[in-house]
C-alpha cells in the first residue's frame, strides 16, 4: 500500500494533536494536584476554660528587711570579723571600735557616780537628825544626778562601739576596713535578712480599673527570675499605691515572696512578677488560644476555622480581650466545639484543605 503526500499530511495532524491534548491534560492534573493538595496543620478544637490567664510585669527585688548599720560614736575600728556574703545569726558580732578610751571614760564616770551616790546617802541620814540643812541635801542629790548621767553616757558609748547582727541573714555590704577611723552617723555593715523579699514594678491604670474586690486575695501569683527562669517563686500581693504617676499613668504594686533555700535572691535583682489579670479572678470560664493561632490583617485580628466535613480553611474576624500572655482570650467572633489552625496560619489561603499535623514514629 502506498502512503500519499495527502494521507500522510493527515496523519502527521491528528499525531500533533495528540500530542498537545495529552499536554494539557497533563498541565490540568498538576493545576488540580496543586489546588487540592492537603496541608498539615496543627488543629485545636475550641472549649471552654477557667481563666489561668496570666499577666507579667517586669520588677525589681527590694527587702523588707534590709538595714544599713552604723555607729553612733566614731572611733578606730578594731575587729572587723565579716566578709560580704557571709551568713551570720543574731546577734552575732559584725564590727567593733576601739574600747580604751571608753574603759577609761566608763570606770572614771562609776567611781565618781559612787561617790557622789555615797555622800547624798549620808546626808539623807544626817538631814533626819537635822544635822544638815535642806539645800546641802539638795546639792548633793543634784551632783548624784549628774554623774549618774555620765556614768549611763559612758556605758551607753561603750555599748555603741559595738555593732551585732539585729536578724539573722547575710551580709549585703562591708563599706568599712580594719583599723578604719569612722565618723557617727557613717555607714558600716549592709545586712540582708532571710526573709522579706519585696518585688515592686508599675501596673498601668487600665488594669487597675479592671481589678475587682478579689483581687488582693487571688492566689496563683509567682516570681520568676533570670538565674531560674523555670523556678516559679509563690508571691503574695502586698500593696498598691492609689496615686498614679503623673507622666505614665501607672500605679506602683508590691508582691511579698520567700527566696527559696537553694536560690540567692539579692536586692536589685531583676524579676518578672506573673499574677491573674484582675478582671478575671472569678474565673470566669472563656475561650483561650494560643498566639501562633492569631493571624493580623492591618489592624483586624483573624483565625482560620477548619470545617468538620469538607477541613477546608475559612478567614473568620475575632475580637480579643486586652491582656498579655501566651495565650489570649477570645470576646467575640467563635463558639465551643470550633476547630481552627494552631500555628502555621501564614502560610494558609481562603479554600485550603488541611489535616491534622502528627509525627510519625
Amino acid at each position: 500500500m502506498q502512503i500519499t503526500i495527502k494521507n500522510f499530511s493527515v496523519i502527521a495532524i491528528f499525531a500533533a494533536a495528540t500530542l498537545i491534548f495529552s499536554g494539557c491534560a497533563d498541565e490540568t492534573a498538576i493545576t488540580t494536584e496543586k489546588i487540592t493538595k492537603i496541608w498539615p496543620a496543627k488543629i485545636l478544637t475550641l472549649e471552654l476554660a477557667k481563666s489561668e490567664h496570666l499577666l507579667s510585669y517586669p520588677a525589681v527585688i527590694d527587702s523588707s528587711q534590709l538595714s544599713v548599720l552604723a555607729f553612733e560614736i566614731g572611733g578606730l575600728i578594731n575587729e572587723l570579723p565579716i566578709i560580704e556574703a557571709q551568713k551570720v545569726q543574731k546577734g552575732d558580732l559584725l564590727a567593733k571600735l576601739d574600747q580604751a578610751d571608753l574603759n577609761i571614760k566608763l570606770q572614771s564616770a562609776k567611781a565618781k557616780y559612787s561617790n557622789s551616790n555615797k555622800e547624798y546617802q549620808r546626808a539623807a541620814r544626817l538631814i533626819k537628825s537635822r544635822a544638815i540643812s535642806r539645800s546641802e541635801l539638795e546639792k548633793r542629790r543634784s551632783t548624784r544626778d549628774v554623774d549618774k548621767a555620765s556614768f549611763s553616757s559612758a556605758a551607753k558609748a561603750l555599748a555603741d562601739s559595738v555593732l551585732v547582727a539585729p536578724f539573722s541573714g547575710n551580709i549585703a555590704k562591708v563599706a568599712v576596713k580594719l583599723r578604719q577611723v569612722v565618723q557617727p552617723g557613717e555607714a558600716a555593715v549592709t545586712i540582708l535578712g532571710t526573709g522579706g523579699l519585696e518585688a515592686t514594678f508599675n501596673l498601668p491604670s487600665s488594669i487597675i480599673a479592671r481589678a475587682t474586690a478579689d483581687t488582693r486575695t487571688a492566689s496563683g501569683s509567682y516570681i520568676t527570675v533570670d538565674a531560674a527562669p523555670l523556678l516559679r517563686i509563690p508571691a503574695m500581693f502586698k500593696e498598691v499605691s492609689l496615686q498614679a504617676d503623673v507622666s505614665s499613668q501607672t500605679h506602683e504594686v508590691t508582691f511579698s515572696f520567700e527566696a527559696p533555700e537553694n536560690l540567692i535572691i539579692l536586692p536589685g535583682m531583676n524579676a518578672l512578677v506573673w499574677f491573674k489579670d484582675p478582671s478575671l479572678v472569678n474565673n470566669q470560664s472563656k475561650i483561650m488560644i494560643p498566639l501562633t493561632a492569631i493571624a493580623i490583617d492591618g489592624q483586624q485580628k483573624y483565625v482560620w476555622v477548619v470545617e468538620p466535613e469538607s477541613m477546608q480553611v475559612t478567614r473568620r474576624n475575632i475580637s480579643l480581650v486586652s491582656g498579655v500572655g501566651e495565650t489570649l482570650a477570645v470576646a467575640k467572633g467563635l463558639q465551643v466545639g470550633e476547630m481552627i489552625v494552631g500555628a502555621g496560619v501564614s502560610y494558609l489561603s481562603q479554600g485550603m484543605i488541611v489535616r491534622p499535623w502528627s509525627i510519625k514514629p
